[in-house]
């Protein structure tokens, strides 16, 4: 019985949150405790961070890579220089002779907590 206790609020929950609704809005229109879907969201986000789960790796982005030369027959490449294309119109231009610290801090402050 506790399973499936635990299981339904663990749904219910999870629902609220992908509902866009508030949790006030969600409980009244399921007809449960408002009271009680914040205690098992309390209880169940303990649990997620008390499990020992294995940490998640990054994900995967797609990168295109240019071969950037100069128009007009002239082999040599450019000054070397990156422009990172970032979650939608976020775009970070990297110069040539970058100090790498300082763009690994900048990545570092970019990554979400």
């Amino acid at each position: 019985m506790k399973n499936s206790t635990e299981a339904k609020w663990r749904r219910l929950v999870s629902e609220q949150e992908q509902s866009g609704q508030t949790a006030k809005a969600f409980a009244a229109c399921r007809g449960v405790s408002l009271c009680t879907l914040y205690w098992w969201r309390s209880r169940l986000s303990r649990q997620s961070t008390t499990t020992s789960a294995p940490p998640t790796a990054p994900a995967l982005v797609p990168i295109a890579v240019r071969d950037d030369r100069r128009v007009g027959g002239d082999a040599r490449p450019r000054t070397a220089a990156f422009e990172l294309h970032l979650r939608g119109d976020l775009m970070i231009r990297v110069p040539a002779g970058f100090d790498d610290g300082d763009l690994r801090r900048l990545l570092e402050a970019l990554q979400p907590c």
